[in-house]
């Protein structure tokens, strides 16, 4: 669990326009002592006076309303400045679009406590000392070296064949679900995407030249790599506690060679 004795409560507000919803995020939220949840309203507009009253740090909101579609009008609002959105909607397809706004995060129904944790981890570690916290969407640990490709965004694919909008410096690793015949993409922020099924390893290395493959089942970003040590690939705190990434002879020469000449 994080600890967060440092850091004021989380001030929190949800909009949407679903009771039973409000009610199941709201009731996870209250049993977080690090949240505040400050309001809840049903529209669009009762939602705008509770953000201007209580300007939470995050604002869980809705795709659609009766008076009009969530994402418009977050495209259309002059939010607090320190106010962060997470959509939270049963509509995977809006996923594309709200990426390329840069929201928050996106937190689908029906959820998972799990998911909600990442999230709020999420924002406690985007936090600086001062209580601020950054605008990217994913934030990359200070000790990153600069990514090759810039800020160049990336399209991948979803098993459910919806379009994602990543920067590739976000991505730390992919991994070979070999009981299902498909590759899964991990960010840095431990959420995870399915790709669709014909994403190959020619595929995913073709993503930029950070992208190295170590093992049959692994390609990861090189620049998140700590140590190599035996069969084992240990990256860069905070993420060191990652044990699954393996290192195999068949490509342990140019993960050594792409290592060091970072």
């Amino acid at each position: 669990m994080t600890d967060n004795k440092n850091f004021s409560k989380i001030k929190a507000i949800i909009i949407d326009d679903d009771l039973p919803s409000i009610k199941l995020l709201s009731d996870e939220l209250i049993k977080r002592k690090d949240i505040e949840l400050c309001a809840t309203a049903e529209t669009l507009q009762d939602g705008e006076k509770l953000i201007a009253k209580h300007r939470p740090d995050l604002l869980f909101l809705d795709m659609n309303f009766s008076e009009g579609n969530g994402l418009s009008w977050y495209e259309d609002t002059t939010l607090p400045e320190n106010t962060k959105v997470v959509f939270h909607t049963c509509y995977q397809r809006y996923i594309h679009d709200a990426l390329s706004l840069r929201v928050f995060d996106f937190l689908l129904k029906p959820f998972e406590a799990s998911e909600l944790d990442v999230i709020i981890k999420r924002f406690r570690n985007l936090q600086n000392d001062s209580g601020e916290e950054s605008n990217k969407l994913i934030e990359a640990p200070a000790n990153l070296p600069p990514s090759h490709n810039g800020s160049r965004l990336l399209s991948i694919t979803s098993v459910t064949n919806s379009k994602v909008i990543v920067n590739p410096a976000d991505i730390v690793y992919f991994r070979y679900l070999s009981e299902r015949k498909i590759w899964e993409c991990v960010f840095y922020s431990l959420k995870r995407i399915i790709l669709k099924r014909q994403t190959t390893a020619e595929t995913i290395l073709g993503f930029g030249p950070d992208f190295v493959r170590t093992h049959k089942h692994f390609i990861v970003n090189v620049r998140y790599i700590g140590i190599i040590n035996g069969n084992d690939c240990i990256l860069l705190p905070p993420l060191d506690n990652i044990t699954e990434i393996k290192i195999s002879k068949t490509y342990r020469r140019e993960l050594m060679d792409r290592f060091y000449d970072i």
